[in-house]
């Protein structure tokens, strides 16, 4: 019991820990669009100076061409420069709320596919508690945390008739949205058929099954 128990606090605590780098890439992207959103408001306030600035260059340099007789061709090509300015100081903000809204609609892709995953997580939890209960007792399994911060590693014992506690291990990146075999020990041949089938099932159990099988047929060919 006091073994089950401990199996069980490790299995929440795994999940609890998934959650929390969940909720925390939440609040990183969140963090990254308020400063986005700062810089973006920033850029717009310096560029309406800027043009403020400019339409006031702009009316000096009118009233003073005015004042100077004979200097029409100059006035119309100072202004002419002037509005050029204009235009692309204009254009530089257009572009700069094209640019925010984008990021906006980015960011909250983002956040949906993190919430999503959150609840795929949480549900497939508590669907597969009874099954995970099952490989943990009668089959040996532990599931635990791999050398990198995403990955997991399944390891099974009660395989080997003579040494019970004999472990048989594969360990599985979960950083992509198709999982990949980081390590394998003992190794299984065409193991990444397996990983294929993983990929395109999502059926997490159905391939700790698989595995533990090969590790089965491997140890009773080698037996």
């Amino acid at each position: 019991k006091d073994e089950d128990r401990r199996q069980n606090q490790e299995f929440t605590r795994r999940v609890d820990e998934m959650v929390q780098e969940l909720k925390r890439l939440i609040r990183e992207r969140a963090n990254d669009y308020t400063h986005q959103m700062d810089e973006g408001k920033e850029r717009e306030r310096r560029m309406v100076g800027d043009m403020e600035a400019l339409e006031a260059e702009n009316k000096e340099i009118v009233r003073a061409l005015k004042d100077e007789h004979g200097e029409e061709e100059a006035l119309c090509r100072e202004i002419s420069a002037l509005q050029v300015k204009q235009r692309e100081v204009r254009e530089g903000a257009n572009q700069m709320s094209g640019t925010v809204a984008r990021l906006e609609m980015e960011i909250a892709r983002k956040q949906k596919a993190a919430d999503e995953k959150k609840r795929v997580l949480e549900a497939q939890a508590a669907k597969n508690r009874p099954e995970l209960d099952f490989f943990e007792k009668k089959m040996g399994l532990a599931i635990v945390a791999g050398e990198s911060k995403d990955s997991l590693t399944f390891v099974f014992t009660l395989i080997s008739l003579s040494e019970p506690l004999r472990p048989f291990s594969i360990t599985v990146d979960l950083s992509q949205s198709d999982y990949r075999v980081i390590a394998c020990k003992p190794e299984i041949k065409d193991v990444e058929s397996h990983v294929e089938w993983l990929n395109m099932s999502r059926d997490i159990f159905g391939f700790i099954k698989r595995i533990r099988k090969e590790f089965v047929d491997m140890y009773f060919e080698s037996a």
